[in-house]
């Protein structure tokens, strides 16, 4: 999110409550109290207000080109790049669909996308790689 970027006060106070599942994502995301507070007084928060309180993950100054939020996230899926894609994709779903349950039945949904892993080419490079000690060329197999 930009640096002194806000959500639309007139928005907020027209509908503090809406079909957009604000009141279901926001206190799963920053938990009950906090979430009650914003919603049920429209406070508008900036950038490092939402950082801080882990509704967004960056702030960045925004640069001339304006394009500042862009080059972050280019720079994060620069991050992302060389991890294995087929570990990417079950995280992936692990995280998505173990956020809609309880810890018990999250931990089996990340156990069976584990074992998704398992037969993959991608999983004996990175494990190749690892014993020696280079990094891995995942190919999606």
């Amino acid at each position: 999110m930009p640096a002194g970027s806000k959500r639309d006060p007139l928005l907020a106070k027209a509908e503090p409550i809406s079909n957009s599942g604000g009141t279901q994502r926001l206190p799963r995301t920053i938990g009950v109290s906090l979430a009650k507070e914003l919603i049920f007084s429209a406070r508008i928060v900036d950038g490092e207000e939402a950082k801080s309180i882990g509704l967004i993950s960056h702030v960045v100054d925004q640069n001339e080109a304006g394009d500042a939020a862009y080059r972050r996230a280019l720079a994060l899926a620069k991050e992302f790049l060389p991890q294995g894609p087929v570990a990417m994709r079950v995280a992936k779903l692990a995280i998505n669909q173990g956020m809609e349950v309880d810890l018990v039945t999250g931990l089996a949904i990340e156990e069976a996308c584990y074992a998704q892993t398992i037969p993959t080419k991608d999983r004996i490079e990175g494990l190749l790689a690892f014993k020696e000690k280079r990094p891995p060329r995942y190919k999606g197999e």
